[in-house]
């Protein structure tokens, strides 16, 4: 396994910690603290790059509240946006090349060009022909905060060995218990963590199909008895191995009788459709949009509903979109998108003179 080192002259360059700036700051010029790093982003750049090579930086207490995400109530722990979140995005920008090629093909969410888009076509590949399929289907409990900070760390090490770099990321990783939810970098950690129980699915137990989105595990085989063993073994590894807990709600169940429903479709041999609350969401906004447009600023109309055109276009379900969304309304939305790009247009304008 090839593990990399001399990271650290290239993380804290200057370049790559203007260009984390930069990456940090999309949709959030309003935050007083990008305001002030744009006013002489020279002066506090350089303050970062010399908080970091003479190891003077700590990550910053969290600030910690409850947010609900429109599932369920998550715990969401924030830091400041200067310096810790262009921090983490200066580390990411030079990691996450070779953490990416480390990942199995199937595995999704935070991964450069691997959305639910990417997961969707995966699946079908697997799925769409082929009848008689069945699946198991799981969830971690609250996976982000049971994340063991030790097994973490010596995960990381996997992939690096610049003393420096680790350094940085131990601080950042013993910053608070579990990969805080809100932290830019747990994102890849959650998927760096499960990455060798990744591989010992695929090269181990060789199931039919399996996929990862995050904490969200779906495994695919022609045999319900298969799953039920593959279930026995891939639970116990990761209570013993990785201190994580299952779902109580797992199953295991025929694909073309109740559908496979992943990153927000639903799958059988036959067909895609979109999931019911996807499918709701849609009428929804169209018809909030209808009710109170005239309260509504250009970023309130085209956010979200753009999304959905998305999720309709990719599987055809054009004519489900015509049915529940008029040319009116469309009309506006496309309009209050090319507002919103104009203004961003502007700002960045601004930003760089």
């Amino acid at each position: 396994m090839k593990r990399y080192g001399n990271l650290w002259e290239t993380i804290t360059d200057f370049d790559n910690l203007f260009y984390a700036h930069t990456q940090a700051r999309k949709g959030k010029s309003y935050y007083k603290e990008v305001q002030m790093v744009n006013s002489d982003p020279e002066y506090y750049i350089r303050w970062i790059q010399e908080e970091l090579k003479n190891k003077t930086f700590t990550t910053s207490d969290y600030e910690v509240m409850d947010r609900w995400d429109g599932r369920k109530m998550r715990v969401i722990h924030k830091l400041p946006y200067f310096p810790d979140r262009i921090v983490q995005h200066a580390v990411v920008q030079v990691c996450e090349p070779f953490w990416k090629a480390s990942f199995i093909r199937d595995s999704f969410q935070s991964i450069t060009g691997r959305g639910t888009n990417d997961a969707r076509k995966r699946v079908e590949k697997k799925v769409i022909g082929t009848p008689g399929l069945y699946a198991l289907k799981f969830d971690i409990h609250k996976y982000y905060p049971s994340i063991n900070n030790e097994i973490l760390k010596l995960k990381i090490r996997n992939k690096i060995k610049c003393k420096d770099t680790l350094w940085l990321i131990d601080d950042i990783i013993d910053s608070n218990k579990g990969a805080p939810i809100g932290n830019y970098t747990s994102q890849y950690l959650g998927n760096i963590y499960l990455n060798d129980f990744d591989w010992w699915v695929k090269q181990q137990l060789k199931p039919y199909g399996y996929f990862r989105y995050c904490d969200d595990i779906v495994v695919l085989d022609k045999s319900s008895s298969k799953l039920h063993e593959f279930r026995k073994a891939m639970f116990n590894k990761l209570k013993s191995d990785y201190l994580l807990n299952i779902k109580p709600d797992w199953q295991v169940f025929p694909v073309d009788d109740r559908g496979l429903d992943f990153v927000g479709y639903v799958f059988k041999s036959h067909s895609t459709r979109l999931r019911k609350s996807i499918a709701k969401g849609i009428k929804n906004k169209k018809a909030k949009i209808v009710k109170n447009s005239k309260d509504m600023d250009d970023y309130q109309i085209a956010n979200g509903m753009c999304s959905y055109w998305g999720w309709c276009k990719n599987i055809g379900a054009k004519r489900y979109w015509y049915k529940n969304v008029t040319r009116p309304v469309w009309g506006m939305v496309q309009e209050s998108k090319e507002r919103v790009k104009e203004l961003q247009r502007c700002k960045s304008l601004q930003m760089k003179n």
